[in-house]
This record gives C-alpha cells, structure tokens and sequence, in this order.
C-alpha cells in the first residue's frame, strides 16, 4: 500500500466518524432532546368527611382527599421516575403527604394514578381559631405540592436528569366537604 492510500483511508474513516457524530449531536437536540414530564392534578375529590365538636375548643375535622395525577411522558425515551411526593398544606402547615412508588412511564405514555391523602386537619393547624373562622365562612383553602425527579435516556447514551414540580390550591366547601375551585400550576427544571 502506498502512503497516498493510507492517508484517503485515514480521512475517509475521519470523516465518517465526524458525519455520524453531527448526525447524533443533531437528533439529540431536536429530534430526542430531552422534553419535560407532566405532572398534574387532573381531579380531585372529598371522601370520608368525619367533624367532632366538644365546647368550648376541641374541633376535630379529618377527611380523605383523592387526587388523581396525571403522569404523561412527551419523550422518545422511557422516563424513569423515583419516588412521586405528594404533600398538602393547610395555612403553610403540613397536614398530610403520600409517597408514591418509583416506576417507569414508557415513551409517548401516560398514566394516572390514584393518590388518596388522609388529612387530620386539627392535628396540625397552630392557631384552633383558624379552621373554626374557615368553617364559618363556608370554606377551607389547602395547598397540593408533588415533585417527580427522574431521568431518560436518549439512544442509550445521553442521560438527562429531569425534575417535574405540580403545585395546586384547591378550595373546599363546608359542610359539603365538595372542592369548588382549583388552580394548578406546573414547572419543570432540566
């Protein structure tokens, strides 16, 4: 073989290299760049409202929130999710939580999926005069905030860690225990 050769050689296979390099580099910024998971609270019901009024002070009020989340994949890859935290507040006070387990949603899936929070509100509120003030004005205010962190993988290469975060307030009617509004908001950091 001649050195002439050898060198057409060499730069053919350069070129190669470089061509499929360009061609992956470009399909993992458009075609399989990495797209943010939803996570949204779709629905959201009132069951097993349970009130205990002793005079002067002791209120006891406790009931069960269902959410149903909505969990939706936009990416070309399985997204692989950890732990689903699902926390709700009541006046910034924590007064109930659920921890879904890990999964995997499949490329272009979606799920939904249950999330049944029992909630003790008297448990948790500083100030007793708030939930009565609540109830006699007919309505009680609570807070949803979930996170999903999870992480695809394009092409069985690039990696990219994803984190979905859902916050929703929703208000309750009183005695009817019926969710008459709710507003959510989602936001996604890569």
């Amino acid at each position: 073989m001649t050195k002439r050769r050898i060198c057409y050689i060499v730069s053919g296979i350069i070129s190669i290299l470089f061509i499929i390099f360009l061609i992956a580099l470009i399909l993992s910024q458009t075609v399989f760049k990495p797209k943010h998971p939803i996570l949204q609270t779709v629905s959201s019901t009132v069951e097993g409202v349970s009130t205990y009024v002793v005079p002067p002070f002791d209120v006891q009020l406790n009931f069960t929130l269902t959410l149903q989340m909505l969990l939706k994949n936009p990416n070309l890859a399985d997204f692989e999710y950890k732990t689903v935290e699902n926390l709700v507040y009541y006046r910034d006070n924590l007064v109930g939580n659920l921890t879904l387990p890990s999964s995997t949603l499949p490329a272009k899936g979606s799920a939904i999926l249950p999330c049944p929070l029992v909630l003790q509100i008297d448990k948790f509120v500083a100030d007793l005069g708030d939930i009565v003030q609540d109830i006699l004005h007919g309505k009680i205010v609570v807070e949803t905030k979930a996170r999903m962190p999870g992480k695809i993988t394009v092409l069985g290469i690039f990696k990219a860690n994803l984190d979905t975060l859902s916050h929703c307030k929703l208000v309750l009617g009183f005695p009817s225990m019926a969710v008459e509004d709710q507003v959510c908001d989602l936001e996604a950091k890569l």
